[in-house]
């Protein structure tokens, strides 16, 4: 196995052969996993490509191979091959020039051929970002290499869940003597989207018409007074608002007169298009088309397994005199604490210091007047805000931190009520409903129009028939004159060294200002304009394919965030397979190859054999959506547990090198997932119908127990970086050329920790205190421990609680839980070993079919299940 984690730089140049090959390109393969794909050339002896690529490697393998390949309608047979021993590039030196190929076939015939290239590999240790944290990297905390720059001068508002009641909403005090509260996103994207004068643009994988997005506590959903979400829209565009939205195809879902069909996926997309049917609300239901180019057994694969997955909603707001219109600024949500003034007098900053004082003061208090929580004046130029992560605005995702099962079927969630995970559920047969818990956020400043960048690109290449609705592209926004566009949000190749003087936008000065960057999962057949090599694709971080340009940068961010870690990784995600060429069996599934996992269990392993604390934790759902005992769902389980053993083999292993006996893995590497129980309570709703007799229906009904449906998407880096987005960590999300995903990484520059080892001082920042809601919400308590979350007494208290809950969700009394955070239901050998915990190899209320280890079915393509 690899103990380390390092990247290959290297090019096919140019071929020399004796016959013409029609469509030849090279792929390079690191062992046995194809890494990367030239682009392809056409009818010529003597094909030349010139391209080079950056590759992430964490293998163990004896050689790179390099093979050339014929594309051909229905596949691309290899036509000549040759490989160089990982011996020859592992000191660092440069290799390069011709090498000789072995011929296949018929090109055989016509005399030797060979191969110039160049090579060179870079051990992890030589990265001067490894181990550095945000802080150590310089004056930009930038992912290097990637389409987007990075944006300074910008705003962030962190979400858990759709919406935040009252009694989580607890104030924190972070290390600037600010306060920071929880936000609820549902009610701000509403309050956005009624202010909206100019544009409101959706980018969905389900969006629902009949959605309330605010809610009234004791009320039946579509009992609530205000508009429902496609009404909301239809108004906006009668006000003469330019909305114009994109939500994916399901292949599956049909509406042909009278016959309607919901599709696999129940996303609404039939429904949502005749909702806005002969309005002025431009919604574009977009397939998720291959390139054209292809093979035919390409295009069948993308166009019926792969999906739009991005989500996001770009609009107009008025504009507020904490930004580039007015003077001084104060971040939202955040209260100025009094400065130390004798200390300023004796440092000769007294003037400056009473002078942000004030001004941040009377920048709260105007903020404070604002319903919404900002500063805000019809009478400046209105700026461009986005909303985006992992929440779909459809059915079955309001929610709050207390993810109720059986309490609001009644209110809130009467005729919102989603249960995908037992068949035959429905709302007139009782709960549990299917909670969900979920990360968003909102973004502000020069970010927004990235994002709005990325809507352009998909609206020129999708909208089709409705392109004459013409959304205001970057030349007319620039000149609208209602439209404040700051100069370093145009051009996704500009320079944004982020000189403060110099910036429009500017909270720089607030200690809560952000540096924010957009990352993507997408190709050329689903975005506009993407350069191909030629046109400097490699310069901009993007690599070819074939005929397609990739955009993977999603994956590139999660990497640079997990190499730069000091102290602890947390994350929450949907999916957690991948890294499949290191499983300890099935290790060619599905070319399930991108690195995250296994960068995640070498850091670990890193940190062990330098006798450094350090720890990752991991939140998942306990499984996927969908009925667990069903194959498609057993099957993705099984990945994971594949991807799960193979990561706690390499902790494992690191432990015993270093020969920490009087530990284990799961000191180091903690899985939970999450689950609730509830007592009955007087005024419950009462279904009309039972459940089948003898179903898990009827069981997960009468234990009154569930699991809350992880579906979050973000990863949190020593309390100094994060990242959210859409993007699963799977291939389909981290692959570039499956889903189509969004993701921005982000820190706050005047919040980073300061000093080297037992000398890092931690971060009291924005991430730092959502991190800490987020712990509560999972908790229900807010610990001293979770200060310091790579310390052991921290991993084993999370673990010890976790466990607790566990054996208290599967006990057969009926009552409530008291928080809500579960050790995930394996079984962890300090070998390493991974296998079903004793007594619970199924989970709890299934039929035996539901195996906690899943198992392969091998009845689909396993490129639909990674």
């Amino acid at each position: 196995m690899p103990s380390a984690m390092d990247s290959c730089m290297g090019g096919a140049e140019q071929m020399t052969c004796g016959v013409r090959d029609p469509h030849a390109y090279v792929t390079v393969e690191i062992g046995p996993t194809k890494r990367a794909s030239t682009f392809i050339t056409e009818h010529t002896a003597a094909p030349a490509w010139n391209e080079q690529f950056l590759i992430l490697v964490a293998d163990a393998v004896s050689e790179i191979g390099f093979s050339i390949k014929d594309e051909t309608w229905i596949g691309a047979p290899v036509v000549a091959h040759m490989a160089i021993p990982v011996g020859r590039v592992v000191s660092g030196d440069v290799v390069e020039g011709w090498f000789d190929l072995k011929v296949f076939g018929p090109a055989n015939r016509h005399g030797q051929a060979a191969l110039k290239i160049r090579i060179q590999y870079e051990a992890v240790e030589a990265d001067p970002n490894w181990n550095r944290g945000v802080a150590g990297c310089g004056p930009s905390g930038a992912v290097p290499g990637v389409y987007f720059p990075l944006r300074k001068g910008c705003r962030l508002t962190m979400y858990n869940d759709a919406t935040m009641e009252e009694e989580h909403n607890t104030q924190m005090t972070l290390g600037d003597g600010l306060q920071w509260n929880p936000a609820s996103c549902w009610d701000d994207l509403e309050a956005a989207i009624k202010q909206a004068k100019v544009m409101v643009y959706i980018v969905g994988w389900s969006v629902w018409d009949k959605l309330h997005l605010t809610r009234a506590p004791n009320c039946k959903m579509l009992e609530n007074k205000g508009p429902s979400l496609g009404e909301l829209l239809i108004q906006k565009a009668e006000e003469g608002v330019r909305v114009c939205m994109m939500v994916w195809d399901d292949k599956t879902s049909v509406h042909v007169g009278s016959t309607q069909a919901g599709g696999m996926m129940m996303t609404h997309d039939e429904e949502t298009r005749q909702f806005f049917k002969g309005t002025k609300v431009h919604c574009k239901i977009c397939k998720r088309n291959p390139d054209a180019h292809l093979s035919l057994r390409a295009r069948i694969r993308t166009g019926n397994f792969y999906t739009h997955h991005q989500k996001s909603v770009i609009l107009d707001v008025p504009g507020w005199q904490g930004g580039p219109e007015g003077d001084g600024g104060a971040q939202a949500g955040r209260k100025p604490k009094k400065p130390d003034f004798s200390k300023a007098l004796k440092g000769g900053r007294f003037r400056e210091t009473i002078g942000d004082y004030r001004r941040e003061r009377k920048a709260a208090k105007q903020e404070a007047s604002q319903p919404n929580g900002t500063t805000q004046s019809e009478g400046l130029k209105r700026r461009l805000i986005a909303f985006m992560g992992g929440i779909d605005l459809c059915d079955g995702r309001y929610d709050t931190p207390r993810h109720a099962l059986f309490h609001t079927l009644n209110t809130v969630h009467a005729g919102d009520y989603h249960q995908a995970c037992i068949a035959g559920a429905a709302e007139n047969k009782g709960g549990p409903r299917q909670p969900w818990h979920d990360i968003h956020c909102r973004v502000e400043g020069p970010i927004a129009w990235d994002l709005y960048h990325n809507f352009m690109q998909r609206w020129r290449k999708q909208a089709g028939e409705h392109r004459r609705a013409q959304p205001l592209d970057m030349a007319k926004a620039k000149h609208n004159s209602r439209l404040y566009v700051p100069n370093n949000a145009l051009g996704v190749a500009s320079d944004d060294t982020g000189d403060p003087s110099t910036m429009e936008f500017n909270y720089y000065r607030n200690p809560g200002t952000w540096d924010i960057q957009l990352f993507r999962s997408i190709d050329s057949s689903s975005a506009h304009g993407l350069p191909s090599e030629t046109d400097g694709a490699a310069k901009m971080g993007l690599t070819t394919e074939k005929f397609r340009t990739v955009d993977f940068s999603i994956q590139a961010a999660y990497v640079h965030a997990i190499r730069r870690a000091r102290r602890f990784l947390y994350v929450e995600n949907q999916y957690f397979l991948g890294s499949s060429h290191a499983w300890l069996e099935d290790q060619l599934t599905g070319d399930c190859i991108h690195t995250v996992p296994i960068e995640l269990a070498l850091k670990v392993a890193a940190k062990i054999r330098a006798k450094e604390p350090f720890a990752c934790y991991i939140l998942l759902p306990m499984y996927s959506e969908g009925a667990p005992e069903t194959g498609a769902v057993q099957e993705v389980i099984a990945w994971q547990s594949r991807t799960i053993a193979m990561m706690y083999k390499l902790v494992a292993d690191a432990l015993r090198d270093v020969g920490a006996h009087d530990r284990v893995p799961t000191d180091y590497l903690l899985f939970f997932c999450l689950g609730n129980k509830e007592a009955e309570v007087p005024g419950e709703y009462k279904a009309p119908q039972s459940p089948p007799a003898n179903s898990a229906f009827e069981r997960c009904q009468k234990a009154r127990r569930f699991q809350i449906y992880v579906h979050s998407k973000m990863l949190i880096a020593d309390d100094e970086y994060i990242i959210i987005g859409s993007a699963n960590i799977n291939q389909r999300s981290m692959g570039g050329d499956r889903d189509t995903e969004l993701a921005i990484g982000a820190y706050q520059p005047q919040q980073l920790a300061k000093g080297e080892k037992d000398g890092v001082q931690i971060p009291h920042s924005d991430i730092h205190a959502f991190r800490m809601s987020l712990w509560q919400e999972h908790t229900n308590q807010v610990g001293h421990l979770y200060q310091k979350p790579e310390s052991l007494e921290c991993a084993r208290e999370m673990r010890r609680l976790a466990e607790q809950n566990w054996q208290d969700y599967v006990s057969e009394e009926v009552k409530d839980i008291s928080s809500h955070l579960m050790n995930y239901p394996i079984l962890v050998e300090p070998d390493g070993a991974v296998k079903a915990l004793p007594g619970h190899e199924v989970f709890p209320d299934f039929p035996a079919a539901a195996k906690v280890l899943g198992s392969k079915i091998g009845s689909m393509p396993d490129r639909l299940t990674t």
